[in-house]
């Protein structure tokens, strides 16, 4: 698989890691988010992945939900991540998450004995995941809009705290045969952002599916794509909802 990746898309990858820690300007967060509209839908849902990774592991070491981890931490973090192998930064897969998780882990452990925090890290022995439906929706910030799609209704819970939002569909007929529904994240400027896409058989669970990496987007639309997607959407969207 990591054959098939472009030289772009490996940049990406690579850049994640910072990404998820806040450690590159808003200019620059705004041309990565360009680029990850230019990918293919599965290396930008590997990106969102990494990111949300990240962001949990920061979250296990840092001493409460509101505080900012410190400067000393954030630059051993990304020290870290640049010592990594590049043959793992090259396998997409759940190995190379590990790797790059412990490595974050490794990192933050000794930067907060050094400092003197008092922090208790757990689950060493698996890479941290997206946020939980019931997570999300547990957040005080949490808001819910529902809207009409194509005879059904598709219900978006947005939480700025969690950085994710939960999708639910409700009598929404699934893709034609040979497509798929294609989620976009449409920032106030710049080419929208693919968040994933849903086949007849992946359509989401009842209780709905978390998409992480919600950062600066204002709307979200869905749009028809043939095949497995489309780096850039090629129709009319079929809807586009503000965020709540």
């Amino acid at each position: 698989m990591s054959n098939d990746l472009s030289d772009d898309e490996r940049d990406l990858l690579d850049l994640a890691p910072a990404y998820g820690l806040g450690a590159v300007s808003e200019a620059d967060r705004a041309e990565i988010a360009g680029r990850l509209g230019a990918i293919s839908p599965h290396t930008a849902r590997e990106f969102a992945q990494i990111v949300a990774d990240t962001q949990e592991t920061i979250a296990l070491v840092t001493v409460g939900d509101t505080l900012a981890p410190p400067i000393e931490l954030r630059e051993q973090l990304l020290r870290a991540i640049d010592e990594i192998p590049r043959a793992d930064v090259d396998d997409l897969s759940d190995r190379r998450r590990r790797r790059v998780v412990s490595a974050v882990l490794a990192a933050a452990a000794a930067v907060v004995v050094g400092i003197g925090a008092t922090v208790a890290i757990q689950q060493f022995d698996r890479p941290p995941s997206v946020p939980t439906v019931a997570q999300v929706m547990a957040n005080r910030d949490t808001q819910t809009s529902t809207t009409a799609i194509a005879g059904g209704t598709i219900t978006l819970s947005t939480s700025a705290q969690a950085n994710a939002v939960v999708v639910k569909m409700t009598d929404v007929p699934p893709p034609p045969e040979g497509h798929v529904y294609q989620m976009w994240f449409m920032p106030p400027a710049g080419a929208p952002r693919s968040a994933g896409t849903m086949s007849a058989t992946t359509m989401p669970p009842p209780d709905g599916t978390v998409i992480p990496a919600l950062d600066s987007a204002t709307r979200v639309a869905v749009t028809v794509e043939a095949g497995e997607g489309s780096p850039q959407p090629t129709g009319t969207p079929v809807v586009i909802i503000p965020i709540p």
